[in-house]
This record gives structure tokens, sequence and C-alpha cells, in this order.
């Protein structure tokens, strides 16, 4: 398979799942689109992602959860996280996986700014070979049954 360049985007309000998934992918970007830790995790072992959009506070599998999985992974093997975050306590994060935090609500073009820079730095992934093909290539928002 080729090196791509895929985005994940964890967030357990479907609004935001989807303006993340309409934004990214009207800028060329690569993206899926899940609801939860649980799914994000699932996902993760599956496909290989340059870059995940992690909201922290969700149902049956938290963010912080997810942050927990990513650091049981070799260094090479994980993708960058940008933690989204309605929380306004301070937050310690490992620096080695977590390059940023924005603020809900966020400023599109702030995020957009942060995603983009994150993807140009950023080395193509060669894909697992069980990875389905990324929900941005569909025609329609990817339904969460």
């Amino acid at each position: 398979m080729a090196e791509e360049k895929r985005i994940l985007a964890v967030d357990d309000d479907e609004a935001i799942r989807r303006l993340l998934f309409t934004i990214l992918r009207r800028r060329g970007l690569t993206v899926d689109a899940v609801r939860d830790g649980a799914e994000a995790i699932d996902r993760l072992q599956r496909c290989a992602y340059a870059l995940v959009l992690l909201d922290l506070m969700m149902p049956r599998v938290s963010g912080w959860e997810v942050l927990d999985y990513l650091e049981t992974r070799e260094r090479a093997n994980r993708p960058v996280v940008i933690v989204l975050t309605a929380g306004a306590e301070p937050r310690d994060f490992n620096a080695d996986l977590v390059v940023g935090t924005i603020r809900k609500p966020f400023d599109v073009d702030l995020l957009l700014d942060s995603v983009t820079a994150c993807m140009a730095a950023l080395q193509g992934r060669q894909q697992l070979p069980g990875c389905p093909p990324p929900e941005s290539s569909a025609e329609d928002f990817p339904k969460n049954d």
C-alpha cells in the first residue's frame, strides 16, 4: 500500500465530528472520524495515522485512555496528537505525543492552521494491510451506527 498522511478525528459530539470531517476534507486532507476512545483505539490498531484530533471527555473510553494506549506503542509508530478540550485546567501531556491543545469552542482557522502545519512537518506512513479506505474518500459523512 502507498504512504499517506491520514488524520483521525475523535469526538463524541456528532456536530463537532461532522465539522472536523468537513473542514479537513475540504482542505484535501485524508480523514476518518470516530465517536469515542474505544472506536479510536480500534482504528489505531488497524490503520496508520499521522495525526489524531482527540477530545478528552468521552463516554466508554476517554481521550485520556487513548493517550495511555498511544504511550504503549513504539515512538516511531505513534501519531502526533492535538487535544481538543473544553476544560480550562492546565494539562501535563507527554510532549513526545501531544503537540498542542485547542480549546473548545475552537476557532476553525486556528485549528486548520495547526493541522496544516503538523501535516506539512510529518512524514507519510505506510498504511497497514487491513486498513479500510479513508472515510474522506466517500461521498457522505460516515454513519456511526
